[in-house]
C-alpha cells in the first residue's frame, strides 16, 4: 500500500458524464432538491479497482502522480470514498488538490452568493476532511500538503479575511504545508522530506521563474478526466484579475502531448480535451496563432479521439486569424462529432474596462472595437459548430455603472449566441489579490438585471443546445439523460419564473459606436459574421 496517498473531494473525482462542462454543476449549492438529484446530475461517482484506484482522475493529481512515480517515491491517486483503507495506518502523507476546495472561486461565490447557501464543491471537500479515518490519521501523525489551482483557499492572507475558513482549518487539526504555484518538481523534496519526518514551512509559493521546463514535466501514467491532456502553460495577455498571466508560456511537443493523449486511449476514452489557457496559441511565441502548428496537433488529436474539445479560447485570437477555425473545423467535425465547446473570458462589454483592467485581451485589436469583435468572434463560432461558455466578471475594483451598461448592451446583441453566458462575481486573484471578494450586498440594480439576462438567455439557449451535447449518447441511455436534464432546466426555470428572475434583452439597449470595418493585423477587413 502506498505510503504517499493523493486525493481529491468527489466532485473533482467524477468524469461528469464524460461532459467536462457539467462540472460547473458543482459549484452552485443544492437548491430545493436534494443534494443527491445534483450528485447525479453533475457529479456522478467515478469507477475504481478494489483498491481505490479510480479509473480516471483530475489532470493535475495525475502530474503529481507521474512526478513522484518516476521519483521512486510509493504513491497513488485513491478515491475519497477509500480512503478509510489507507488510514490511520498505512498513509504518511496525504496530498490534496482541487480547483476550489472551499468554494471561493468565481462561480462558487457567485452562486453561492445568489442563493445564500454554501456550494457542493465546499461541501464535498469539507465532508472529505471531516471523514473519522482522516481527522484520526492526522492526529496519529499523518501530514496533509495542499497544492492545485486553489491553495491559496489555506493561506494566511485568505483566513485573516474569512473567519470560517479559519475555523474549519482549526477543526481539522490544519493543513501542514500550503503549496502555491506549479510544483512538480518541488514535490519530489517536499516528499522526502515529510516522509522522513523533517520539518515542513508552513505556506510556500513557486515563483514563476522557478516554474519547471517542459522537460521537467512527466507524462501522466494513468487516465486523466475526460481525456484532458495539457498542450502548454502560460499567458501572455497579462489581464490584472488572473494569475495564470504570471507564469511562463510553455508549449508541450507534439509528441509528449500524444503520449499522454495515447495514456487516456489505452485506458478506453474515446473523447479528449486539449487544455491551455488559449488553446489557438499552440506553439506560438506571442498573440499570433501558428497555423502550421496548430493544424497538426488538431489531426494529431482527431486520429485518436472520437471527439475533441478545448479547454479555452480568446476572442482576439480567433478574430486574429478567422480563417482558420474552419479548417480547424474540417478535421474535427468528422465521425460521431458535429460540434465541439470551449471556454471564453468576455468578461466585460466595455471598452474603458477592457483599457483599465485587462488591456492585452484585445490584442492586436483596438480596445474601441472589443464590443464588435465579440459579436464577430460569436457568428465565427457558431458558423463552425462551436458553443461555448463565456464567462464575464461582476464587480471588478475599476468597474462603473456605465460598464455594466455596455455589457448588458453585448448581451442583447449576443441574444441568438449559440453558447452559455455566465457572470461571475470578482474574486482577488493576480495582480488584484490584496482586493477583497466583491460580494451579493453588493449588487446593484444593473448587475442583477445583467444576471437575469444571463439567466434567461441561459435557459433559452440550454435547451437549444441539448441535443448536441448528449450526442455521444444513443438509445436508451440518451433518453434517459434528455430526460433528467430536460426535467432540470424545466426546473430552474419554474423557480426562476415564480421568483421574478426573468428577462428579455432590450432593457437598457444602447447601440454601440463601432469602429468599422474590424481589421486584421494585416490591414485586412474581416468579414461580417451574423449569429445565427
Amino acid at each position: 500500500m502506498p505510503e504517499v496517498v493523493l486525493t481529491s473531494d468527489w466532485t473533482m473525482m467524477s468524469n461528469h458524464h464524460g461532459k467536462e462542462f457539467l462540472g460547473f454543476g458543482t459549484t452552485t449549492p443544492a437548491l430545493v432538491l436534494p443534494e443527491a438529484a445534483y450528485r447525479r446530475l453533475f457529479y456522478p461517482p467515478m469507477a475504481c479497482d478494489d483498491e481505490g484506484h479510480p479509473v480516471q482522475a483530475p489532470y493535475g493529481l495525475r502530474k503529481i502522480e507521474a512526478a513522484l512515480l518516476e521519483a521512486g517515491i510509493d504513491a497513488r491517486i485513491i478515491h475519497p470514498s477509500y480512503l478509510d483503507h489507507y488510514m490511520p495506518g498505512e498513509a504518511k502523507l496525504l496530498l490534496l488538490s482541487g480547483h476550489d476546495y472551499l468554494g471561493l472561486n468565481p462561480p462558487s461565490t457567485t452562486f453561492s452568493g445568489v442563493m445564500g447557501k454554501p456550494p457542493l464543491n465546499r461541501i464535498n471537500f469539507m465532508r472529505m476532511m471531516r471523514q473519522p479515518h482522516v481527522l484520526a490519521a492526522h492526529r496519529q501523525g499523518m501530514r496533509i500538503i495542499a497544492g492545485g489551482p486553489s491553495a491559496w483557499q489555506f493561506t494566511e492572507a485568505t483566513r485573516s479575511k474569512l473567519e470560517w475558513v479559519n475555523a474549519f482549518l482549526q477543526e481539522i487539526g490544519g493543513i501542514d504545508t500550503v503549496v502555491e504555484g506549479e510544483a512538480e518538481v518541488f514535490v519530489v523534496d517536499i516528499v522526502r522530506k515529510a516522509l522522513g519526518g523533517e520539518p515542513l514551512p508552513a505556506h510556500v509559493v513557486i515563483p514563476p521563474k522557478e516554474a519547471p521546463t517542459v522537460d521537467q514535466i512527466p507524462t501522466i501514467r494513468y487516465a486523466s478526466i475526460n481525456g484532458l491532456t495539457e498542450i502548454g502553460r502560460g499567458c501572455c495577455r497579462g489581464c490584472s484579475f488572473c494569475s495564470v498571466t504570471q507564469r511562463p508560456t510553455r508549449w508541450y511537443p507534439l509528441e509528449k502531448i500524444e503520449q499522454e493523449i495515447l495514456v487516456n486511449v489505452r485506458s478506453g476514452q474515446r473523447s479528449g480535451l486539449l487544455h491551455s489557457d488559449d488553446v489557438m496559441f499552440y506553439g506560438s511565441p506571442n498573440i499570433m496563432p501558428r497555423e502550421e502548428k496548430l493544424l497538426p496537433l488538431m489531426a494529431m488529436a482527431k486520429k485518436h479521439y472520437e471527439h475533441v474539445g478545448w479547454s479555452h479560447v480568446a476572442v482576439a485570437t480567433l478574430m486574429t486569424k478567422p480563417n482558420l477555425l474552419p479548417k480547424i473545423h474540417d478535421i474535427l467535425c468528422t465521425g460521431k462529432q458535429t460540434w465541439w465547446g470551449a471556454e471564453i473570458g468576455v468578461e466585460t462589454g466595455s471598452p474603458r474596462l477592457i483599457t483599465k483592467a485587462m488591456p492585452g485581451k484585445v490584442a492586436p485589436f483596438r480596445a474601441s472595437q472589443w464590443p464588435e469583435l465579440v459579436v464577430q468572434a460569436a457568428g465565427l463560432l457558431n458558423d463552425n459548430s462551436v458553443y461555448p461558455a463565456c464567462t464575464f466578471i461582476v464587480g471588478l475594483p475599476q468597474e462603473t455603472e456605465e460598464d455594466v451598461i455596455k455589457t448588458i448592451d453585448l448581451f442583447d446583441d449576443l441574444w441568438d449566441f449559440k453558447a452559455i453566458l455566465v457572470p461571475m462575481f470578482f474574486v482577488p486573484l493576480g495582480h488584484l489579490k490584496e482586493r477583497d471578494w466583491f460580494r451579493s450586498a453588493a449588487v446593484t440594480d444593473r448587475q442583477r438585471e445583467l444576471f437575469e439576462l444571463a439567466l434567461t438567455h441561459g435557459l433559452h439557449q440550454s435547451r437549444a443546445l441539448l441535443e448536441p451535447f448528449l450526442e455521444v449518447r444513443n438509445g436508451l441511455t440518451h433518453a434517459i439523460y434528455r430526460t433528467l436534464f430536460t426535467g432540470f432546466i424545466d426546473f430552474v426555470h419554474f423557480i426562476a419564473e415564480e421568483k421574478g428572475l426573468l428577462r428579455e434583452p432590450g432593457s437598457a439597449r444602447e447601440h454601440h459606436a463601432m469602429e468599422s470595418p474590424l481589421r486584421n493585423p494585416d490591414g485586412m477587413p474581416l468579414p461580417t459574421i451574423p449569429i445565427r
